[in-house]
């Protein structure tokens, strides 16, 4: 037998042996065949009320399980109601919760989530270079970085994240927004959720510090018409910052209860809004030419509120 149809032989042998369920895996629909819109699942909707409107975020559990289920936990029994965005910060975050650990019951610290490893199957790249991550693109609308096979959500404006002490494993109860883009606690900070709907009523909050030592002492002090006093004062600083109520959508009555769509990222209709968004070559007002580039945090992905009356 020649060389060539010894070659020819082997191919035809390795050929052979891939397994049927291999060779034959369908491949991934493409995007024309995607749906543009995909439904938010009602126990992954959360909806918080403030008082110039209503929040709408989306959890995202295959990324942090377990600060997925811890704040449905605190959803079901009302833990935010009633409490405040008691540190907001031009330019950087709105974290809410209970401010002082002295007036909650104590939660078990959470596992540090910030990163996982995830197959690249269900992963739709943003299609240019990204600033801190090797690669920058979206997960099921969330926007996400890699390396290698490593994968974490991003703190673009409106993502939910988990406030922390500085061990890594230190999370539990306080969540918090970014307001801007906050790319360097990438990572660093487990994010499980984003805001799809009442961004606006989060940049409304008016700014504010967390107290200090000295004013906590105050507070929590033996003096009492000094506490009385220090707790009026945060009131003040506080009563515009107010939760009115935070739960779940899968708490509602169904025919009571509002119902979101998130733009599938995996779909045509995302791929001509981020070339829309990316080509401004066509606009003669611009003198210098456009870079045809994303940054990902200034693209979020669209979200609308379905009308139950419609079909």
């Amino acid at each position: 037998m020649t060389r060539a149809l010894i070659l020819a032989a082997f191919a035809l042998a390795a050929c052979s042996s891939v397994p049927a369920s291999v060779a034959e895996a369908p491949a991934a629909p493409a995007a024309a065949e995607v749906p543009a819109w995909r439904p938010v699942a009602p126990e992954n909707l959360v909806l918080m009320e403030l008082p110039t409107g209503m929040v709408a975020v989306e959890l995202f559990p295959e990324a942090a399980p377990a600060h997925v289920a811890r704040l449905r936990e605190l959803l079901a029994e009302g833990f935010f109601d009633g409490e405040f965005f008691y540190r907001v910060i031009d330019g950087h975050v709105a974290q809410a919760g209970r401010e002082f650990a002295m007036a909650s019951k104590p939660w078990e610290n959470l596992p540090f989530e910030a990163e996982r490893a995830a197959a690249a199957e269900g992963f739709t790249p943003l299609g240019n270079a990204d600033l801190f991550a090797p690669e920058a693109g979206h997960r099921s609308g969330f926007a996400v970085g890699r390396d290698g096979t490593q994968e974490w959500l991003l703190n673009c404006p409106g993502a939910l994240g988990m406030a922390r002490d500085e061990a890594p494993d230190t999370g539990n109860t306080e969540i918090y927004f970014p307001l801007q883009p906050r790319r360097y606690l990438d990572r660093n900070y487990t994010i499980f959720g984003r805001v799809i709907a009442g961004m606006e009523h989060l940049h409304r909050l008016p700014r504010v510090d967390p107290f200090t030592d000295e004013e906590t002492a105050a507070l929590f002090g033996e003096d009492e018409p000094l506490a009385y006093q220090m707790a009026q004062y945060r009131r003040s600083k506080l009563n515009f910052n107010y939760i009115t109520s935070a739960k779940l959508a899968s708490a509602i009555p169904e025919a009571e209860r509002p119902a979101y769509e998130v733009m599938d990222t995996a779909s045509a209709d995302w791929d001509a809004l981020k070339a829309s968004k990316r080509d401004y070559s066509g606009i003669a007002a611009f003198i210098a030419p456009p870079v045809n580039k994303l940054d990902i945090c200034s693209l979020p992905v669209p979200a609308r509120l379905v009308d139950p009356a419609q079909p």
